[in-house]
C-alpha cells in the first residue's frame, strides 16, 4: 500500500492566480507555510534562494505539472509492486509526497514525522519507463534507511558508494529491459558516459579503495555533468556502485544487503575493490 500526500494540486491553485505579482512570498505564504515542518525537511532538494529565478517558469507549467502527478502516482505504484514482488512486501505501507520543487532534483527520500519518505518532484520527472526506474530508485533508498542504513552519513564515500549502488543495482535488476544508462541517468542517451566508466573502472577503483573513508570528495563522485572532464567523470560513484554491487551480490537476494550495517558494507567494498576481476 502506499499513502500518498499530494502538494502538486496546493502548488496548482497558486499558479492559477496572477503570475505578476511577488510569486516568491505568495508561494511562502500559500505553498510552503501550510506545509512547514515538510519544507523545512526537503530544504536540501528545494532551496527557496532559487525560487526568485525558479517559480516563474514553474507558474507557467502548472497544467503539465499537475497532469504529471498521475504518472508520478503511477510509477511510484509500479515499483513498489515490483519490489514487493521481488522481496516479499515486508516495506510496506511506503508514504510519498507529489510536489513541485525547485527543479534541483527529481527524487529523494528524507524522514517525515520520524518515517522515511519518498518525494517526487514532478517538475524533473523523467519519461516513462525512467519514471518508474526513478521512482524504484527512491524506494530501495526509504526501504535501506528503514532497516539499516538510517543513521549512515551522507559524505562519506563508503557510504554513498554502498547506498547509490545498491539502489541501481536493484532497479538494473528487477527492470532488467531498460538500458544501463536509464538506470544510471534516468534517460536512454548516456551511453557514451557508461563507455568511459568502464573503461576508467581500474582507475576508479584503485581510486575509490584509497578514498573509502573521506568526506570531503563524494561530491566528485556522485555529483557534475557526464562529460566532466579530468579524473573522475561526473557521478561516477553510481557506475562504480553499481558494479560493485553486481560482484558483492552476485544473484543473492536483495535482502541481505538492505540489512548490513555500515562496517560490513564498507568490508564488502573494500573486498571487492581490492580485487582485479571486476576491473575490466
Amino acid at each position: 500500500m502506499v499513502i500518498f500526500q499530494d502538494l502538486v494540486r496546493r502548488f496548482g491553485d497558486f499558479a492559477a492566480h496572477d503570475p505578476t505579482d511577488d510569486l516568491v512570498e505568495r508561494w511562502r505564504r500559500e505553498v510552503v507555510e501550510p506545509e512547514a515542518d515538510l519544507f523545512a525537511t526537503v530544504e536540501p532538494w528545494v532551496d527557496p534562494q532559487v525560487a526568485p529565478a525558479r517559480l516563474p517558469g514553474l507558474v507557467a507549467r502548472r497544467a503539465e505539472l499537475l497532469a504529471r502527478t498521475v504518472r508520478a502516482e503511477a510509477a511510484v505504484r509500479e515499483a513498489t509492486t515490483l519490489f514487493a514482488d521481488a522481496t516479499g512486501g515486508g516495506h510496506l505501507p511506503v508514504r510519498a509526497v507529489m510536489m513541485v520543487g525547485l527543479g534541483q532534483a527529481n527524487g529523494w527520500v528524507a524522514p517525515l514525522d520520524g518515517e522515511p519518505t519518498l518525494f517526487l518532484g514532478v517538475e524533473r520527472l523523467p519519461e516513462p519507463p525512467f519514471d518508474t526506474v526513478l521512482a524504484l530508485h527512491e524506494l530501495v533508498h526509504l526501504v535501506h534507511q528503514r532497516r539499516s542504513a538510517a543513521d549512515w552519513p551522507f559524505d562519506r564515500v563508503d557510504a554513498d558508494l554502498f547506498r547509490e549502488g545498491l539502489a541501481v543495482y536493484a532497479t538494473a535488476r528487477l527492470m532488467p529491459t531498460v538500458a544501463l544508462s536509464g538506470h544510471l541517468w534516468f534517460r536512454a542517451d548516456a551511453r557514451a558516459w557508461v563507455d568511459r566508466c568502464a573503461a576508467m573502472a581500474g582507475e576508479l577503483r584503485s581510486r575509490a579503495l584509497r578514498e573509502l573513508d573521506r568526506t570531503d570528495v563524494s561530491g566528485l563522485w556522485f555529483g557534475g555533468a557526464e562529460d566532466r572532464p579530468g579524473e573522475l567523470p561526473g557521478r561516477c560513484g553510481y557506475w562504480l556502485g553499481w558494479r560493485l554491487l553486481g560482484e558483492i551480490l552476485d544473484g543473492a537476494p536483495l535482502d541481505a544487503a538492505l540489512d548490513w550495517p555500515l562496517p560490513e558494507a564498507t568490508a564488502r567494498l573494500r573486498a571487492a575493490l581490492a580485487t582485479t576481476d571486476g576491473a575490466g
